[in-house]
């Protein structure tokens, strides 16, 4: 899957006012005022005004307001709440000062108490664009997409060019499935301005959503072209190459991907994805654990390694590591699908069946799932359900020589005998090394 890039809206902390000087402080000011440029010496001058306790009112609030820029520039973002709160505690009516608690809520990854600050900041200046972009990526961040949307298209209305604003309501069409949507709003970005690099990367993870796999690669290389230094244009190239079969030229995109962000377990997962499929079963566990050192809580990481198990028939240690990217990703269907075949190695139908049931409900157009659970209907002696089974996997890709090779098996439990042969060899017409489907028509004393 391409990654879902992060929402992107000017966040700026607001700027720092400096009051009317009062005597006493009235070096401290000018220092405290620039706490946001220069956090240190800043916030030693705010906390000398504060301490000497001379302040009332405004100026007060003001100082709290400063020194809580300081700490917002040095990242210490619970400090600069807990100043911000004193502000307007003081001045109800700074909507400043609920604008930079709101992003400090952001950085702590607490969406909900941030969106509620930039509502506070709007209800003090309804026309604040930036709070009203801000908000929208809180409630982004929240899942909440249409909410996310409803804020975005008022912001459009007051700046119908943003390319912010754009791009920030792209990605909320394309996080809701609605691709078009958002190719044409990345579309209007890049009307605008053709070398806008980031509008070429998301709008080629839409493309690549809706299977235009080569407009996708097309509006990855330029967006390469224009900012060589872009690792997620180089990760969802490589995403892309890899549902082309290109694994070679995928692992070397994510190998860029790596070179220009070592951070990026999400490269590492895919690239760890693609040595999995070459058979490289060494080097994939490598890049899975650096994954999960890196994000010790993405499921995808767990679920790449219990592949690297599976493959290599350590079934306890590949549970292991499914139950665990389950209980962190409750939605990964090819988690519940993978465990579902360690289950039916083992003999228990039932578990596995359960497991292939979740793998559907969670992606109903997975034809390997529908395969999956065909073949352990049959194995359980339930050749109905088998059959409807294969028959759903076959419509979804009617490629799929496993599933003619399920439904040639399930007809002929039931006395269909020449349907199977022509399933049979329908699976051999796909794929000529499918062994089981050959030596059922050598069985049947049908030719090939």
């Amino acid at each position: 899957m391409v990654r879902a890039a992060p929402l992107v809206i000017v966040l700026a902390a607001l700027a720092a006012p400096c009051p009317a000087r009062s005597e006493p402080n009235a070096a401290e000011w000018p220092r405290c005022a620039k706490s946001d440029a220069a956090p240190d010496d800043g916030i030693a001058a705010c906390t000398a005004i504060l301490a000497a306790g001379a302040e009332r009112g405004i100026n007060l609030s003001i100082a709290h307001f400063n020194r809580g820029n300081g700490f917002l520039a040095r990242r210490e973002f619970d400090r600069a709440i807990a100043d911000y709160t004193a502000a307007v505690a003081i001045d109800p009516g700074n909507a400043r000062a609920y604008y930079n608690r709101g992003i400090a809520w952001i950085a702590l990854g607490a969406p909900d108490r941030a969106a509620s600050d930039f509502t506070a900041a709007l209800r003090i200046d309804p026309n604040d664009l930036k709070a009203l972009g801000s908000r929208a990526l809180a409630f982004y961040a929240q899942g909440e997409f249409d909410r996310a949307i409803v804020d975005l298209d008022s912001a459009l209305r007051r700046e119908p060019a943003n390319a912010e604003l754009l791009i920030a309501r792209g990605l909320a069409w394309r996080q809701k499935g609605e691709f078009d949507l958002a190719i044409a709003d990345f579309g209007r970005v890049l009307g605008a301005d053709p070398n806008n690099a980031r509008a070429h990367n998301e709008r080629g993870a839409a493309l690549h959503a809706t299977g235009r796999l080569d407009q996708a690669l097309g509006d990855f290389a330029e967006a390469i072209m224009l900012n060589p230094r872009l690792a997620s244009a180089y990760l969802n190239r490589g995403v892309t190459q890899m549902a082309r079969n290109k694994l070679d030229g995928a692992i070397a995109d994510f190998d860029d991907a790596i070179r220009l962000d070592p951070a990026a377990a999400g490269a590492l997962i895919n690239r760890g994805n693609a040595f999995q499929l070459k058979g490289a079963l060494d080097r994939a566990a490598a890049d899975f654990d650096a994954a999960i050192r890196l994000a010790p809580n993405a499921g995808l990481a767990y679920a790449g390694r219990g592949n690297v198990f599976l493959a290599r028939t350590d079934y306890e240690r590949a549970l292991a590591d499914y139950d665990r990217a389950i209980a962190l990703s409750p939605g990964l269907a090819v988690a519940y699908s993978n465990r579902g075949r360690i289950w039916r190695i083992k003999g228990n139908l039932t578990r596995a069946i359960a497991d292939f049931d979740q793998a559907v409900r969670l992606a109903p157009t997975d034809a390997l799932a529908y395969n999956a659970r065909a073949w352990t209907y049959q194995l359980a002696g339930r050749d109905a359900d088998g059959l409807a089974d294969a028959d759903k996997a076959i419509a979804l890709d009617p490629n799929n020589a496993d599933a003619f090779d399920t439904r040639g098996t399930i007809e002929l439990k039931l006395g269909q005998r020449d349907k199977a042969i022509e399933d049979f060899r329908k699976a051999l017409a796909l794929n000529p090394d499918l062994a089981a489907a050959a030596e059922a028509l050598r069985k049947l004393g049908a030719a090939q």
